[in-house]
Parts: C-alpha cells; sequence; structure tokens
C-alpha cells in the first residue's frame, strides 16, 4: 500500500502493548543522504490552549511500526522517545 505524508498525518498511532493512542503523526525525520524514514514524530498535547505550553513531543522509531492500516498505525514495543529522553 502506497501512502503519502497527508494520508500518514490523518492515521492514529496505537501503542498495541499498552492499547493507549499516542496520537497522530505531525512530522517525519528522515536521513538524507539514504531516504530512509526513521521515525515519526508526535507533537505534545497543548496545556490550556496552548496558554501553558504543551506536553513534550514524542518520536516513534519507524522499526518499532508493525503496521500502516487503512486508519491507523500500530507500533509494537514501542520506545518512545520523548524530548530526548527514552520512555
Amino acid at each position: 500500500m502506497l501512502c503519502t505524508l497527508s494520508e500518514i498525518r490523518k492515521k492514529e498511532i496505537v501503542d498495541t502493548k499498552t492499547g493507549e493512542i499516542l496520537g497522530r503523526a505531525d512530522d517525519v525525520q528522515f536521513d538524507s543522504e539514504t531516504s530512509n524514514i526513521l521515525s515519526m514524530i508526535i507533537y505534545g498535547r497543548p496545556k490550556f490552549f496552548g496558554f501553558l505550553g504543551r506536553d513534550s513531543d514524542l518520536s516513534v522509531k519507524f522499526e518499532d511500526i508493525s503496521l500502516i492500516g487503512k486508519d491507523a498505525i500500530l507500533v509494537k514495543d514501542s520506545h518512545l522517545i520523548t524530548g530526548g529522553e527514552e520512555k
């Protein structure tokens, strides 16, 4: 299945280990030399309409993605990186 970035941004990212919806992919990180996608970035949720800042951004490594389906992206055994820290 071929997907564009705009189609991926509409899909929920779900951690299959916990069943938690992590959010939607806001951005991707890729290696410009090899053109490989390294991770999907989920921006932190705004606190009090953004007036109190945001939660930390999440980065889901591409190798942790088990399935990109029609409606959702399933992540297995994710090693989420939160603002520089692994979660």
